[in-house]
């Protein structure tokens, strides 16, 4: 029996996904380790789903912090206990900031695990401190540092997380990118069934899966879609996801834009894994246009349902998302993702969808990428 404990976000999805492949294998027993914040906002019917997929909960801890200092040795303690009252084999924090600091108090084997803006924005915004800020900054850069040399493995979900992990940190760490991952079988083979209002009926579905949130950039895509010809306006229809943390004051900016566009619209507050599915399987296009990025997994689930995408401006993983397999945005402007978006409503490539299906199948399965990270257990236990 190999014991993991986990150290992550349990409302996180993708959190989730990595977690409750291991749980529900007989050989795995899986702990999740969370903070005090996040253990806050676990409500029962989430806690009732984590103990369904075999996952234990444990803690909560701290969030780490530079100055308060009785709080980190409160949270090691916490650390500690568990590793030794539940014979833990390694640990795993499942984002880098701050979660990577924690493996450097712990006595077995350590991954880290880095997702996109943990590192491409929060590690790297610390590189542009002044002051008693930019002191605080080197000194969490410093510990950081030593936490990703000193840990067992890396594991990145992108090339450009590693790339500039070994940037900020001038040095040449090694790690195995692993992708999260999606279940393309199950996606191409789901029917898809969602409630939709009437006024949907015979509109071209044009649908937002990234959350509304600005760094989603939720404003540059509707700002796109009012700009589309008055034919094109007519014949379409939106679908977005609210999500349970946008900022009050953006939400009610992206509800007088969709007023304003006269689309009809749907706002959904959350989608279960099928209805996401099922969506996918509905729409003529999705868009997704974030400031940063690393491997998203609704892309990949996009090109698993043989849904048509575009891309904002930014560097992914060319072997997944290279303008073989979807449309990419050149620059951050408005009027191109017009542009792109009259293009693939019009004359999106069969063959397009046909090669993304076949490539995600290959490099974004994720019962494939999660044998990838069994193997890096695997490995940690052997030495």
């Amino acid at each position: 029996m190999t014991r993991i404990l986990y150290i992550g976000d349990p409302l996180s999805v993708h959190d989730i996904k990595w977690v409750s492949f291991f749980s529900q294998r007989p050989d795995f027993e899986t702990y999740f380790l969370v903070q005090e914040s996040e253990l806050k906002l676990l409500s029962e019917t989430r806690r009732k789903q984590l103990t369904d997929l075999n996952i234990t909960i444990v803690g909560p801890i701290k969030s780490y912090s530079l100055w308060r200092f009785w709080e980190n040795k409160q949270s090691t303690d916490t650390i500690q206990k568990v590793i030794l009252e539940r014979e833990i084999d390694i640990v795993h924090t499942l984002f880098a900031t701050p979660l990577a600091l924690w493996t450097r108090v712990v006595n077995v084997p350590s991954v880290i695990t880095t997702r996109g803006s943990d590192i491409l924005v929060v590690l790297t915004s610390l590189q542009n401190q002044s002051g008693l800020r930019g002191i605080h900054s080197k000194i969490l850069l410093s510990r950081f540092k030593s936490a990703f040399l000193e840990s067992g493995a890396i594991t990145c979900t992108s090339q450009g997380q590693l790339n500039r992990i070994n940037e900020i940190f001038n040095s040449n760490i090694s790690a195995q990118i692993i992708r999260t991952g999606v279940n393309v079988q199950e996606i191409a083979e789901l029917e898809p069934k969602l409630n939709l209002p009437s006024i949907f009926n015979g509109k071209k579905i044009i649908f937002l899966p990234r959350y509304i949130q600005p760094i989603y950039r939720t404003e540059l895509q509707l700002k796109a879609i009012t700009d589309l010809p008055q034919e094109l306006r007519s014949r379409i229809a939106l679908i977005l996801i609210k999500g349970s943390r946008v900022p009050a004051d953006y939400y009610l900016k992206i509800e007088k834009l969709l007023v304003s566009c006269g689309i009809p619209f749907q706002v959904f507050e959350s989608l279960t894994q099928h209805e996401m599915w099922s969506t996918f399987k509905m729409s003529s296009l999705a868009i997704m246009t974030p400031k940063t990025d690393g491997t998203p997994n609704s892309a990949l689930e996009a090109m698993a349902a043989k849904c048509p995408l575009i891309l904002g401006n930014f560097q992914y993983d060319e072997d997944l998302f290279s303008e073989e397999y979807c449309l990419r945005m050149r620059t951050n402007s408005s009027s191109e993702l017009s542009d792109l978006i009259t293009s693939a409503l019009s004359k999106y490539p069969e063959e397009n969808l046909e090669m993304a299906f076949v490539n995600v199948n290959i490099k974004g399965d994720r019962p494939t990428e999660m044998n990838r990270l069994l193997q890096v257990y695997s490995g940690l236990l052997q030495r």
